[in-house]
């Protein structure tokens, strides 16, 4: 009858014999797959609250989007990561940029998602980022041109424009669409986010994460551009579904795109000295056979949803760190 020993099996550790040298058994590691949502940080809307040219300024675009799930920003497909059982791997959830900055990269092992572009202040041109911040508003006869946003990640962010007496900033570019431009009564709309199907809108609730609205959750949409209020009378407009911020009539300050969803700000309603609104955080959410599980490192937070239909799903919101499956 057979024996470990006769097989060059040693003890109950797994180690095999060869020419009288004992080796450890390695079998192959599991090649696991691992769907994903990446979003990045969010760009600020323009504008530092301490210049002349802080008037008109524009919407941030949308942190820039990669998904192995459903819809992705751009508009392009993607595929699920194959992450080795034991090798570790990096996860960094993007923050959103402050007033006139762009938003910071999100990472999930080989994928980045890059931050969303800042908006624009008077008479310049958009930025590019994940998505495109809006070109500020313009003088007579000027333009101002939308920042481009990254291929497979987001869209544009739209033109600024000139209005009679005053300009208006156009909007910052969404996952899923254009920033509109500048509009004769206020500053762009923001382009609309996605949605995407890696969470359910009672996971995104719990956990904080997305835009729900109605039976969909959306993240990174472009934040609305601001106006100069002078002349033709401005009003409020709307930023892209997914985060993206509102601007306010008037001299208020631009909004914040909202936390977690890659959203970004928007520009100020100011006739100079405005400050654009922050854009809002990222996410990156990895979905994972239940049989597995994360050991993740100082530095993230996260959380973690129950087993369903086979599969758990860690929800990262906030750092950076190292995570091993």
């Amino acid at each position: 009858m057979a024996t470990r020993d006769s097989h060059g099996y040693k003890g109950n550790a797994p180690t095999q014999s060869y020419l009288g040298i004992d080796r450890k058994y390695k079998p192959l590691r599991a090649k696991i797959n691992v769907d994903y949502l990446v979003v990045a940080g969010g760009g600020a809307g323009g504008g530092l609250g301490n210049q002349v040219a802080d008037q008109a300024c524009a919407g941030g675009g949308a942190g820039g989007l990669r998904s192995s799930i459903s819809n992705t920003g751009g508009g392009c497909g993607a595929e699920a990561v194959k992450i080795t059982e034991g090798m570790s791997f990096t996860v960094t959830v993007g923050a959103g940029g402050t007033a006139n900055t762009s938003g910071n990269d999100s990472v999930f092992s080989t994928i980045t998602s890059a931050g969303g572009a800042r908006g624009q202040t008077f008479g310049g041109n958009g930025v590019t980022g994940g998505s495109g911040g809006g070109g500020g508003g313009a003088d007579s006869g000027g333009t101002a041109t939308g920042g481009s946003g990254t291929a497979c990640q987001g869209y544009a962010g739209g033109n600024g424009k000139n209005v009679y007496a005053s300009g208006t900033g156009g909007g910052g570019g969404g996952a899923g669409a254009v920033g509109q431009a500048g509009q004769t009564n206020g500053g762009g709309t923001g382009g609309n986010g996605v949605t995407n199907t890696i969470i359910s809108t009672s996971e995104a609730s719990s956990a904080s994460v997305g835009e729900v609205i109605s039976s969909d959750v959306w993240f990174a949409g472009g934040g609305a551009g601001g106006h100069d209020p002078r002349g033709t009378s401005k009003v409020a407009k709307d930023g892209g579904n997914g985060g993206g911020a509102d601007s306010q009539a008037g001299t208020a300050a631009g909004v914040a795109g909202t936390a977690n969803t890659g959203g970004g700000g928007s520009g100020p309603g100011s006739v100079s000295n405005g400050t654009g609104g922050a854009g809002g955080s990222g996410v990156v959410i990895l979905k994972y056979p239940e049989i597995f599980n994360l050991t993740i490192g100082a530095g993230l937070t996260s959380t973690t949803t129950a087993a369903s239909g086979g599969f758990k799903k860690t929800i990262f919101t906030a750092g950076t760190g190292t995570v091993s499956i």
